[in-house]
């Protein structure tokens, strides 16, 4: 019980950060979170000779002297959203140097629909083992129909086109509110972009883009995430800032389960006091859907609800891996392929558990929340990469957490 306000979108701020590059002057992100995966974005624009100085939640990004294209090994394995810097250094320089990029393992991700976007456009990528290098003697409009919407490739594709020579056609695209977002973003800095959020973006091409601010949105996943620890552990709370409309799917689905819901610009309310209902047979998918980055979460929801319960990953082949660390705890979850089951209430009990990624080291939080006894959640660097402090907020909504040296 209590409130926790809702920090800056992770999703949204690392784009846009991109995008930066294509500005040559200074751009200022407000409402930007404080995660390791954003001081990991900082090092690598100064890697490429930007100016980055962060005050408080606040960005001051100085692209003007950008002088090299090579993208450092640490900080590119580190991150897997490190490769929207090739669109954007494209376009910027007409080369990149990175290698093969990282971050969670959540299953294959390739990145050849970045790559054949960019090449539609002019981009040629030759590979030496890991490291891949992109040359573009110039960039030109393209009709591009993306195999899939891909959120990376279509954002990878929009900051290549907007320097290019006439107009891009992007078909098929992802429809996130971070795409709409960084779209929103390049057309505050001159850019042209047409249908940011929609399956069909047009981007007429510009000679430059100039200075600008732009504040950084609430991150509808780690609302989501705290909305859902409400949902498995009980209890009312107000989160702050949620970004309710782009959450409608997440917000039926805690209604059918048995949650109280009340939102408005303000934020989102949530109460469940009652039995915890399931809801069946769910599915994650592209945007409005359920997000597959709230998978994990919502396995401990399920878990505790009344009743059989099934969880199909669309998205990422072998995002179920938490399962294994949950059913240490008492989940009771079954894993056949994609698709994971479980039959509550379940009665969760406290151990030791290891994150191994961003979003199911969130689970195992929440699961220790609702867990009798004590937790320990190992690998706490996974889950910083996306929450600024998950035991400050849980602990701001009445959890009994605390962190450890």
């Amino acid at each position: 019980m209590g409130e926790a306000a809702i920090q800056g979108s992770k999703n949204a701020a690392l784009p846009v950060m991109a995008a930066s590059v294509l500005v040559p002057g200074v751009t200022v992100l407000s409402n930007c979170p404080e995660i390791s995966d954003v001081s990991c974005m900082c090092e690598l624009l100064r890697s490429v000779g930007a100016k980055v100085v962060r005050e408080g939640r606040k960005l001051v990004i100085d692209a003007s002297r950008i002088s090299r294209c090579h993208l450092p090994e640490e900080y590119v394995t580190r991150m897997r959203s490190s490769v929207i810097l090739a669109g954007a250094m494209l376009g910027r320089c007409r080369e990149v140097y990175f290698q093969h990029p990282g971050g969670c393992v959540i299953g294959d991700r390739p990145i050849d629909m970045h790559l054949d976007a960019l090449r539609q456009l002019g981009a040629v990528f030759t590979q030496d083992g890991d490291h891949l290098a992109g040359r573009a003697g110039r960039l030109s409009g393209a009709r591009i129909i993306l195999k899939f919407p891909s959120v990376g490739a279509t954002e990878n594709a929009v900051l290549a086109a907007v320097l290019a020579e006439g107009t891009t056609e992007i078909y098929r695209c992802a429809k996130e509110p971070e795409i709409r977002a960084l779209c929103s973003f390049l057309n505050g800095a001159g850019a042209r972009v047409f249908g940011g959020g929609s399956g069909h973006i047009t981007v007429e091409g510009v000679s430059c883009l100039h200075e600008s601010r732009w504040r950084v949105e609430p991150d509808r996943i780690v609302a989501g995430t705290y909305l859902i620890g409400v949902l498995a552990a009980g209890g009312r709370a107000r989160l702050s800032g949620a970004p309710a409309r782009q959450l409608t799917e997440v917000l039926k689905l805690a209604q059918r389960m048995g949650a109280q819901i009340a939102a408005d610009k303000e934020g989102i309310w949530v109460e469940r006091s009652g039995e915890l209902k399931s809801p069946g047979a769910l599915e994650t998918g592209v945007y409005p859907e359920i997000p597959t980055d709230l998978q994990s979460p919502l396995l401990v929801a399920l878990c505790r609800a009344q009743g059989k319960s099934s969880l199909t990953e669309r998205i990422f082949n072998g995002r179920l891996a938490v399962a294994e660390e949950l059913n240490r705890m008492g989940a009771g979850i079954e894993v056949e392929g994609n698709c994971a089951r479980t039959q509550g209430p379940r009665l969760l009990t406290g151990c030791s558990v290891t994150a191994r990624e961003l979003r199911g080291g969130a689970a195992l939080v929440l699961a220790g929340v609702c867990a009798a006894g004590y937790s320990r959640v190992y690998n706490r660097r996974f889950i910083d990469r996306g929450y600024e402090d998950i035991v400050r907020d849980l602990k701001s909504l009445g959890a009994d957490i605390g962190s450890e040296t």
